[in-house]
């Protein structure tokens, strides 16, 4: 049983990336905008949006490791967007990686990154637009890409999570130029037991 954790920008491609994992290892995909949009469809796009979200996350995955003999899947794979510069940010990666250190189950980071061009076009690709309802609005998204990149630092400096994440599994992939199957290549390159 284990936790994989897809980290990167806006539209680097995580959910992408998820979708194909899921279909090659035996996983179930949750992707951030399944918890935030089911808030924010009664709530608004708030901070009681984005606090419910984060505490449901938190509670399905302490719920998944407590009922690990009854669970329809072995892992989950996570996609989150977290500011490194935001404390509360790393914190809660430090939340969601220690429900499955604590119960001695597997904890892996695969970190996206792709350029700001790269991630424009994939900012209004078809999937992403179907998938998540607050990315429909072109112009806003396409604003709150530009102003997030701006005002955080959205992948890690070299050597930071194997320091603050030392019994995590880590892999960074830049995915400027590869496709979701080329990045799951990698990833199952470099952990062959998966």
């Amino acid at each position: 049983m284990s936790l994989f954790v897809i980290i990167g920008p806006q539209a680097v491609g995580k959910m992408t990336v998820g979708k194909k994992l899921e279909e090659t290892i035996d996983a179930k995909l949750l992707f951030n905008h399944q918890t935030i949009d089911l808030f924010a469809t009664y709530l608004g796009y708030n901070h009681y949006s984005f606090a419910l979200s984060d505490r449901t996350r938190k509670e399905l995955f302490q719920a998944f490791v407590a009922n690990k003999e009854h669970n329809p899947t072995a892992s989950i794979i996570f996609t989150v967007l977290i500011a490194f510069d935001l404390k509360e940010d790393v914190e809660f990666l430090q939340e969601i990686s220690r429900i499955f250190l604590n119960a001695k189950e597997a904890v892996y980071f695969i970190e996206l990154e792709a350029n700001l061009e790269t991630r424009l076009k994939r900012n209004v690709e078809e999937s992403r637009l179907l998938a998540k309802p607050s990315k429909r609005d072109i112009n806003f998204s396409k604003s709150e890409l530009l102003d997030t990149h701006k005002q955080h630092r959205l992948n890690s400096f070299p050597n930071e999570i194997q320091q603050q994440f030392p019994d995590v599994n880590y892999l960074h992939i830049n995915n400027t130029e590869l496709s979701s199957g080329e990045v799951v290549e990698k990833i199952l390159e470099k952990w062959q037991n998966l």
